[in-house]
């Protein structure tokens, strides 16, 4: 290595300014640690595509460096605009983003021992070394192929100091040069500590967390505009460097991707609930560096930032909400649970799809994305005619009819769907109290709470219970309640907790009927028992079942005994004429016809107890 002119020199740094604002912000900038920022300005003003930030231990020392591709400097841009305070080569540069001069000299803002500086271009590499006594030797690198620079500092701290080093290190470029327009990759080393060396990517795309988002350029200038309402939906815990970024209400300004002023705080007139970033060429820091300057570049982008929003954003959360209703509607498929891994990944998946819709309708709700609640589409939990999602829900439930809704399809939904009855979806905690705000007059009840599925046993399962189901019509029919005809059935959703329920008889029978009821119908009708209608005993209530047990052994008993807790149940305490008919039957039972009789009524007269000998089974009335 040769050093310049055969010799190395050995001088004092410029004379810092005089006195007085400036050099105060010189010497102390807001964040200390801005310097990194400074570096990486400087690096991507050199046309840098790619930006290494390495903090890492030494033997009794920490190295803090900052590595860019750019071009490098010459001698005379060392000695030039590198050392002399308030001199910058990117006065009138409007690509250029530091304007004042100032900006190396933040690399004593955390009070190094030392900062070397190595440059290379045209072949030829420069060594400077910055004490902290303002001193510098500057010395000639030898020859050197490409172009760079590499700035770093030297300090002597102990691990635990080295540790919150490393930590602020990360978290100023985090909050600085997050959107930077190059490449920034971050590797702390502790080489002390003997543990594993991190690598992080810094820079990510610009863009606002929110449900729904609007991106426009013009003329160099990027906007970024969403709702803050429902990002909460979405997001991920905010962390300390970007907590404000997940405000009511956030406004972020960068020029280049470097951050100028980030704000939760300062409310702009029209803009409170909006999250926005805008990056302009035509921005400006102010001295202090930790600012935007509030000139026309900054009022007229704040302007525009609010038509987007009356606009565009509305009209983007408009179009894309009804694919989030569609897409929160669609079920995991059998497929999707083939293996563990894949089941639990379709289950995530099924999940942020509600949790997007879920936030953007509670945009659609608010200020100022709202939009008209006729016009947002709500995810059903089976398709009606083909449609995943439907809108006017109001019209769709005139009156006093209530808002159905379910948490998650199953064979009830699918039935109310297909006799074209919408059921919302609500497969996320929040779906149900945003309906509510969508439909303040409107009463949102369970579909399970307000319909029932029947679902009639088939022939071959009612073969064993013919003779029961016979003895149960006849007895209805002798006490003045017959019913067109008996059967069993299976009952989900409503009303799943009674015996035997009403229903409109069929005009012509074929196979197992099966069909789904309002639970307010069928039990206005509970007490009707009248020909034009049959009677399905319910299979899973404990009072038939019950009955189906000892039918096996005395049908005509346990028929008659059935009938009477049906009529209680759908009638209340009977009347005298009812229960005296009710009697008679039990004293004088008409024969089983044909084949019903067959078995199980002579093992039910060789097995029966002499009336007034035995009881009843537990379960029915007396």
């Amino acid at each position: 290595m040769a050093p310049y002119r055969s010799f190395r020199e050995d001088r004092a740094a410029p004379p810092a300014p005089p006195p007085g604002p400036v050099a105060d912000m010189v010497q102390q900038f807001a964040d200390p640690y801005a310097f990194l920022r400074e570096l990486v300005q400087n690096g991507m003003d050199a046309g840098a595509r790619k930006i290494a930030v390495r903090v890492e231990t030494l033997p009794g020392a920490c190295a803090t460096s900052v590595t860019d591709d750019g071009c490098g400097m010459r001698r005379e841009d060392i000695e030039g605009p590198l050392l002399t305070l308030f001199i910058s080569s990117k006065e009138g540069d409007t690509s250029k983003i530091g304007k004042y001069g100032v900006g190396f000299v933040s690399v004593f803002a955390i009070q190094p021992q030392q900062v070397d500086v190595e440059t290379w271009r045209d072949g030829q590499a420069w060594r400077l070394r910055l004490r902290s006594d303002t001193s510098y030797e500057l010395e000639d690198a030898g020859p050197r192929a490409g172009s760079g620079t590499r700035v770093t500092l030297l300090q002597r701290l102990s691990r635990e100091a080295f540790v919150e080093h490393a930590r602020r290190a990360q978290a100023a470029l985090r909050r600085w040069c997050r959107h930077a327009e190059c490449e920034i990759a971050l590797s702390i080393a502790d080489h002390e500590g003997n543990s594993r060396a991190s690598l992080e990517r810094i820079d990510t795309p610009l863009a606002v967390a929110a449900a729904v988002s609007v991106t426009a350029v013009e003329d160099e200038t990027t906007f970024v505009v969403g709702p803050s309402a429902g990002a909460h939906h979405i997001e991920r815990p905010a962390s300390a460097e970007n907590a404000a970024e997940h405000g009511q209400s956030f406004a972020g300004f960068y020029n280049r991707g470097l951050t100028l002023f980030e704000t939760a705080d300062e409310l702009f007139n029209g803009l409170s609930g909006v999250r926005f970033k805008v990056m302009s060429p035509r921005f400006q820091h102010t001295l202090s560096r930790d600012n935007v300057r509030r000139d026309d570049a900054f009022w007229e982008a704040l302007a525009r930032v609010r038509e987007l929003v009356k606009g565009p954003l509305r009209r983007e959360l408009a179009a894309r909400l009804p694919q989030a209703a569609a897409a929160a509607a669609v079920a995991t498929t059998a497929g999707e649970r083939a293996a563990t891994t894949a089941g639990e990944r379709a289950a995530t998946t099924a999940g942020e799809r509600a949790a997007a819709y879920a936030a953007m309708l509670e945009a659609a709700l608010s200020p100022p994305t709202a939009l008209d609640p006729d016009e947002i589409p709500f995810p059903l939990a089976s398709a009606v005619e083909g449609d995943r999602a439907r809108a006017g829900l109001r019209a769709l439930a005139p009156g006093r009819a209530p808002l159905l809704v379910a948490e998650r399809a199953d064979a009830l939904t699918e039935a109310m769907a297909r006799a074209g009855l919408p059921v919302v979806l609500c497969n996320h905690p929040a779906t149900v109290a945003l309906l509510q705000r969508c439909f303040p007059e409107a009463r949102i009840e369970p579909a399970r709470a307000a319909y029932l599925l029947v679902r009639e046993e088939p022939e071959s399962a009612r073969e064993a219970d013919a003779a029961l189901l016979q003895v149960v019509a006849r007895a209805l029919a002798r006490a003045r309640h017959g019913v067109a005809r008996v059967s069993l059935c299976q009952i989900e959703g409503a009303l799943r907790q009674r015996g035997a329920i009403l229903l409109p008889a069929d005009g012509e029978r074929g196979g197992p009927r099966q069909s789904c009821h309002a639970a307010r119908e069928v039990v206005r009708r509970a007490a009707r028992f009248r020909p034009g209608h049959a009677l399905y005993l319910n299979v899973a209530s404990d009072t038939v079942a019950l009955a189906r047990r000892r039918a096996a052994v005395d049908p005509v008993t346990a028929g008659n005994l059935l009938a009477r807790a049906l009529l209680v149940e759908a009638k209340g305490p009977l009347d005298p004429d009812d229960s005296d008919r009710l009697l008679d039957v039990s004293a004088n039972p008409p024969p089983l016809a044909g084949a019903a009789r067959g078995a199980r009524a002579a093992t039910s007269d060789a097995k029966a107890p002499a009336r007034g000998e035995g009881s009843p089974p537990r379960g029915l009335p007396r």
